[in-house]
């Protein structure tokens, strides 16, 4: 039976220091990058594959792009010179292949320019008793990717502020802004609204593109410019700033925390998912809970849980309490005793062992204050 069309990241063999390739908007080095993915990530789905927007070749061959959806669920493109495929790529205009093989090295069919189909067929969970509310067995995250991503954008956004108009300029970010509230301290401001005037070119982000050369510069005296504030604000209720908004979330800080934190240690419970997301956004990405949970645990660093002594729950859950330990030393240190709602949320969910992340008898989880439905049926 022919294998699914899959690709793995090759990089640049003869170029070991390069561990890392850029992933693009679209099909060609002149596009957008949206993040960057580690050399050696493999069964990435592929989606489709076009010839360079520029028509750019390497000995009289074009090269060709492959639009790959990631383990987080992200999508975006990379060259065929920097990976290798395997499967039935028979739709895509190449052959049906055994192993992976040099994409680059391979004859692709100029009359083939067909997506495929999902590949994220209704792999279950290992079988055990536990059931959704619908009868049917639950799903590990990396089958239930959307629903955990949605969820996982709600409870932080409900943390994080109050949309995507959610604006602030009281705190080291300079200014915070939009529903996962990026910031111009850290760039990633810059990131959205520099792909927003590139999106469109309404009058709205026309007053935004006014204060692009600030905001690369991240300059400190934007958080006191009304004008700015008026401009954001007015943006967000534009579909592209909302989208670009989402898509920024996803490879920034999804897709970061997914390659980051979860498929290295085999994690695949939506609880834990949603939980990391949750500290990448609040924490940044780079932040050592995991890695002292793991410690404290008496495990190697980036151990897969299953293999390594203690389960994924044992993990998750000491990840919660210092977490929320960290939550609680501040609110203490700082006089704030609010900053102990977001700790006291995550703790909740794993105290009640809601690690399919169901909610509660209606399919809501109601963080900070908020009614956020977490089960689709």
């Amino acid at each position: 039976m022919p294998g699914q069309p899959q690709a793995r990241i090759r990089g640049i063999p003869n170029i070991p220091s390069i561990t890392e390739v850029n992933v693009r908007s679209s099909a060609g080095t002149n596009q957008g990058m949206l993040f960057k993915i580690p050399v050696g990530m493999s069964g990435l789905t592929i989606l489709e594959v076009r010839p360079d927007i520029e028509q750019k070749q390497m000995d009289n061959k074009v090269y060709q792009w492959f639009h790959l959806r990631f383990h987080g669920g992200a999508d975006g493109w990379v060259r065929d010179d920097l990976i290798e495929i395997t499967g039935d790529c028979q739709d895509f205009g190449y052959p049906d292949l055994g192993d992976y093989t040099f994409a680059f090295a391979l004859t692709r069919s100029p009359s083939s320019d067909k997506k495929a189909t999902s590949t994220m067929s209704a792999v279950r969970d290992e079988p055990n008793s536990e059931t959704g509310s619908s009868g049917s067995m639950l799903l590990s995250a990396l089958v239930d990717t959307e629903r955990v991503r949605k969820a996982s954008f709600a409870i932080t956004s409900a943390f994080e502020g109050t949309g995507y108009a959610s604006y602030n300029n009281y705190d080291a970010g300079i200014i915070s802004y939009g529903f996962l509230q990026f910031t111009l301290a850290s760039g990633s401001l810059g990131r959205v609204l520099e792909n927003y005037v590139a999106r469109t070119d309404s009058d709205l982000s026309k007053a935004v593109e006014n204060y692009l050369p600030r905001v690369q510069q991240k300059d400190s005296l934007l958080r006191n410019d009304s004008g700015f504030r008026t401009a954001l604000v007015n943006a967000a209720a534009d579909e592209a700033m909302q989208a670009v908004q989402e898509e920024i979330g996803t490879s920034g800080y999804w897709q970061a925390v997914v390659d980051g934190y979860i498929m290295h240690r085999g994690l695949r419970l939506p609880l834990t998912w949603a939980l990391l997301f949750d500290m990448g956004v609040n924490f940044g990405v780079n932040h050592g809970f995991v890695r002292l949970a793991e410690k404290q645990l008496g495990v190697l660093p980036r151990s897969k849980p299953g293999e390594n002594g203690i389960t994924e729950e044992q993990l998750m859950t000491r990840v919660a309490q210092l977490r929320k330990q960290s939550h609680d030393r501040q609110a203490e240190r700082d006089n704030l005793p609010g900053l102990r709602r977001r700790g006291n949320f995550w703790m909740a969910l794993v105290n009640t062992a809601d690690w399919h992340l169901q909610g509660d008898e209606f399919g809501a989880v109601h963080p900070n204050g908020r009614r956020i439905m977490v089960r689709t049926a």
